[in-house]
């Protein structure tokens, strides 16, 4: 809550290539919804990780997750391992509140990697410079009822891994937008001589006189008639399984598929162990299986870390001839989020 605001010091001594402008607005608007761990000293904050609770939908679920901000650490206090410890404890914070993964927007992997945090998202890329906004409508807090029906449409019918779009959301988001000097752009089609309908969003900034477009939302030729062709994608998004029987819950089967799992987790030690895990059309249930002795009836048994287990679930890690190609993975994401 408000006690987050009092790392605003180490944020803006450790992010100084954010402008003034967006920091207000983080501390103002958003910072205050957050759960933030901190390493103190008697001379103040030596360390900060901030916990963004996020709504994600998931394979068709709501579930609670959190997105991992501001993890910074004060310059003379480097390479003492403050930030391990503050991962660890925000780990086992989230783990006994049965929360399936955690995710971030890293500024090196190479940082998180050694946490068996591994990449879930390849944003795609779009040329910010070509986009025309003539033609365009600039949303307004009046609009975002309307803004969050149409994205939670097409990310429904696409995407199988996305944070929850509300109304409170895209107010939220306008006054990001604002905060890089853009804004969010809608294409409207007329339907009827009083109605029109939303068919795409731009999500456009230009902090600092460099232009951006975090999203864009619109079918292929609505996207193509104001951007122009995408570039390609990059990757954006690093993710961490943190209790292991919740994320493989997300798992589900177009026919009933069994199997076994071996996880080896040395920073979420409960999560290591063996699991049974049966997936349908409903979901997967893994249920916990003594260290001896077979798993009956299984199609395979795997051996996986953490971040192999994080990759398996999302997709990334294919295994051949588990499940007869039956199971179905959270391949599928759009996280888009800057903060």
């Amino acid at each position: 809550g408000e006690e987050c605001l009092e790392a605003q010091g180490l944020w803006r001594q450790v992010f100084s290539e954010d402008t003034a402008t967006f920091t207000d607005y983080y501390f103002s608007c958003k910072a205050g919804k957050n759960r933030g761990l901190v390493l103190e000293g008697q001379e103040g904050i030596r360390a900060m990780l901030y916990l963004t609770p996020e709504r994600v939908c998931a394979a068709g679920r709501l579930v609670d997750s959190a997105y991992i901000v501001g993890v910074a650490t004060r310059p003379d206090c480097r390479r003492k391992g403050y930030m391990s410890a503050l991962l660890k404890e925000a780990l086992a914070l989230l783990y006994r509140e049965n929360v399936p993964f955690v995710f971030l927007m890293p500024a090196s992997p190479a940082i998180y990697a050694p946490f068996d945090f591994v990449w879930i998202y390849d944003r795609p890329v779009w040329d910010a410079a070509a986009f025309d906004p003539h033609g365009l409508r600039r949303m307004k807090e009046a609009d975002a009822g309307r803004m969050a029906q149409f994205a939670s449409r097409i990310l429904e019918r696409e995407k199988q891994v996305y944070v929850l779009r509300d109304s409170a959301y895209y107010r939220e988001k306008l006054q990001e937008a604002a905060a890089q000097e853009g804004g969010i752009f809608g294409y409207e089609r007329q339907v009827s001589p009083g109605a029109k309908k939303l068919e795409g969003l731009f999500y456009y900034t230009r902090e600092e006189g460099e232009a951006d477009l975090p999203e864009v939302l619109a079918e292929a030729e609505i996207e193509r008639c104001f951007v122009g062709k995408r570039l390609g994608e990059k990757p954006a998004i690093m993710a961490r399984v943190v209790k292991a029987e919740a994320l493989l819950s997300l798992l589900s089967g177009d026919l009933p598929v069994e199997f076994g799992l071996q996880i080896k987790d040395p920073l979420i030690c409960q999560n290591s162990g063996r699991y049974l895990c049966r997936a349908d059309r409903q979901g997967c249930v893994a249920k916990r299986m003594s260290e001896k002795g077979s798993t009956p009836g299984q199609t395979a048994e795997l051996c996986l870390s953490a971040g192999e287990l994080t990759e398996f679930v999302f997709g990334r890690r294919k295994e051949a001839g588990l499940g007869g190609g039956n199971l179905r993975f959270l391949s599928r994401v759009w996280i888009n989020e800057i903060v």
